[in-house]
C-alpha cells in the first residue's frame, strides 16, 4: 500500500479579483518546481454532520493529564471519483481542551479538536444506497445529527511526477459555490506502508519544496495503519472549524 499525506490550504478570507487563488498558486508551484505528468480529473463529495447533545448523557472528556474537555461528535459522508465503486462513512468523537497551555504549538488536526481514537469507518456501495443513507440520516436521523456543510471538488487534477501520484482541487461549499480552500493528496507510490516515518519524512519534504505557507498537514492521523487509513486523512483534512 503506497504511503500517502493530505494538506488543505484555507482559503484567505480577503480575495480581490486580480489576486491567485490558493488553487492557482499551489498549483503553479507544482509546475513549476516538477516535470509533470497530467493524468485526468477527479471529483469529491462530502458530507459533514454533527451530533446534538444527547440528554443525560454528559458531553465532557477526561484527557490524559487530568484536564476536561468537551466533546463533539461526527458523521461523514465522502465519495471520491477515484474511489468510484464505495462511498464512505466516518464517525468521529473529538475534544476540544477546555484550556490550552501556553506556547504549544498547533497540531495539525482539525481547527484545535484532537482525535485520541481513530474514527470508525465503513464502506457503503455507491449509487441508491448511498443516497437511501443519507436520506436516512437526514429524515430519520435528525434528532441525532444535525447537517453542517458539503463540501465539493468538481473538477480536480491528476499528476503523476516520478514515484508520486498527486491529486488536487478547489474545495467549494456546496449550494454556494462558496471557495473554502484547495486540497491537496501526495501518494508516494513506492513507499513501504511498514515504514511510516520514512514515508512522512518524504511526503514533507515534497511539499516544503513548493513553498506553499499556510497548509494543514494530515499524514499521522489516528488509526493510519488500519483500514481506510487513507480515508481518515481525507475527513480529517474536510472537517473543517465550524
Amino acid at each position: 500500500m503506497p504511503i500517502t499525506g493530505v494538506y488543505f490550504l484555507p482559503a484567505s478570507p480577503i480575495v480581490t479579483s486580480t489576486d491567485p487563488s490558493s488553487f492557482q498558486i499551489a498549483l503553479a508551484r507544482l509546475k513549476s518546481q516538477y516535470n509533470i505528468s497530467p493524468l485526468g480529473r477527479w471529483t469529491l463529495d462530502h458530507r459533514l454532520f454533527r451530533g446534538t447533545p444527547l440528554e443525560g448523557i454528559a458531553n465532557e472528556t477526561l484527557s490524559e493529564d487530568g484536564s476536561k474537555g468537551q466533546a463533539s461528535r461526527y458523521l461523514q459522508m465522502l465519495y471520491m471519483s477515484t474511489r468510484p465503486r464505495y462511498s464512505y462513512v466516518v464517525a468521529t468523537t473529538t475534544s476540544v481542551p477546555s484550556q490550552t497551555r501556553a506556547g504549544t504549538p498547533a497540531t495539525s488536526s482539525s481547527g484545535g479538536e484532537s482525535t485520541g481514537e481513530p474514527s470508525q469507518v465503513f464502506s457503503i456501495p455507491s449509487g441508491p444506497q448511498s443516497e437511501d443513507f443519507i436520506h436516512l440520516v437526514v429524515a430519520r436521523m435528525g434528532p441525532l445529527w444535525m447537517p453542517r456543510q458539503v463540501l465539493q471538488v468538481s473538477n480536480g487534477q491528476v499528476f503523476e511526477i516520478g514515484d508520486f501520484r498527486i491529486r488536487i482541487g478547489e474545495v467549494r461549499q456546496g449550494g454556494t459555490q462558496q471557495v473554502r480552500g484547495t486540497i491537496c493528496e501526495i501518494e508516494w507510490t513506492s513507499g513501504d506502508e511498514n515504514d511510516w516515518a520514512t514515508g512522512e519524512d518524504v511526503i514533507k519534504s515534497f511539499w516544503a519544496a513548493l513553498d506553499v505557507k499556510g497548509a494543514r498537514e494530515y499524514i499521522r492521523v489516528p488509526g493510519i495503519d488500519e483500514e481506510f487509513g487513507n480515508i481518515r486523512q481525507w475527513c480529517d483534512a474536510l472537517r473543517l472549524r465550524l
